[in-house]
């Protein structure tokens, strides 16, 4: 079929129609969703600022509910590390790890790593 028959036949199609239409709803669900989504998020970063405020660490009883309090994540800094501890001078605090797929395809080409590469779920994005 050539693009002015495949248009023409959308045009005259009602289910090509109701699927548009279905689609054009379902994207604007979405976005309707995500926008209540992050107002309830910010509702929720808001008690959990209060209760950061009031509360030291440690686990409390809300009614049948258990809050728990906890430090926040440690970790190093790397550019201050690697400063004072150079990996030449201390290669047992430094890992080995192969660089991101982008990087690996430029440097040894895409078909040298394809069998290499695995593929995360397929994701929807409404804009």
């Amino acid at each position: 079929m050539t693009p002015s028959t495949i248009e023409n036949t959308e045009a005259v199609n009602p289910d090509g129609e109701l699927r548009q239409g279905l689609f054009e709803a379902q994207a604007a669900r979405i976005v309707e969703l995500q926008a209540e989504i992050a107002s309830r998020q910010e509702e929720v970063d808001e008690l959990k600022a209060r209760i950061l405020d009031s509360h030291p660490v440690g686990t409390y009883q809300a009614g049948n509910l258990k809050v728990q309090v906890k430090p926040g994540a440690r970790r190093i800094n790397a550019g201050t590390f690697e400063k004072a501890y150079p990996a030449t001078k201390y290669p047992g605090a430094y890992q080995l790890r192969p660089r991101p797929l982008s990087q690996l395809e430029k440097l040894l080409s895409a078909d040298a790593v394809a069998d290499y590469a695995v593929s995360g779920k397929p994701t929807v994005v409404v804009s």
